[in-house]
């Protein structure tokens, strides 16, 4: 099924620029930032916003995953993803208005709170210092659709073996 997520995107953008991200904490920033899309309990809707529970975990078991995640919440994405037999087409906003340790605190969140269950033995945290140099590359929404390709195939190769 392909759906546009870009007026709910906007509208998470919008919501994001009003209430600020300083002083927050990994949940209410995700509350507040992702929660209009991707849902409070992260599950997405089906057919318009991707799934974050259960599946993200497994991503940071490559050092490529952790650095998609990075990206995708610092530079946005377009184009059509694939998750769990459903096909998504739409558009992630970049979120440029948040600081490096509030990146990292929404994918902890994420990861820790979300994918408990999918994060590989060992898992370290994502740390303001990866998002900086990550937010380095200038990467475009298009690029950051690539890379995505690249680890879920990295990911496919890691299973398989």
């Amino acid at each position: 099924m392909r759906r546009s997520w870009l007026a709910a995107s906007v509208l998470a953008g919008a919501l994001a620029v009003c209430t600020g991200s300083a002083h927050a904490d990994g949940k209410s920033l995700f509350v507040t930032n992702c929660a209009v899309c991707h849902q409070a309990d992260g599950k997405g809707v089906a057919g318009v916003y991707p799934p974050l529970t259960g599946s993200l975990g497994r991503y940071v078991a490559l050092k490529e995953g952790r650095a998609y995640l990075i990206d995708v919440v610092s530079f946005g994405m377009n184009g059509k993803v694939d998750v769990g037999g459903d096909t998504i087409e739409g558009d992630m906003p970049p979120w440029p208005q948040l600081k490096d340790q509030d990146v990292a605190a929404v994918l902890d969140y994420v990861l820790a709170g979300l994918n408990a269950g999918a994060l590989p033995r060992g898992f370290t945290p994502i740390t303001a210092a990866e998002v900086k140099a990550e937010r380095s590359r200038m990467l475009s929404a298009t690029q950051v659709h690539d890379e995505r390709d690249l680890v879920v195939k990295g990911l496919h190769a890691k299973t398989a073996n």
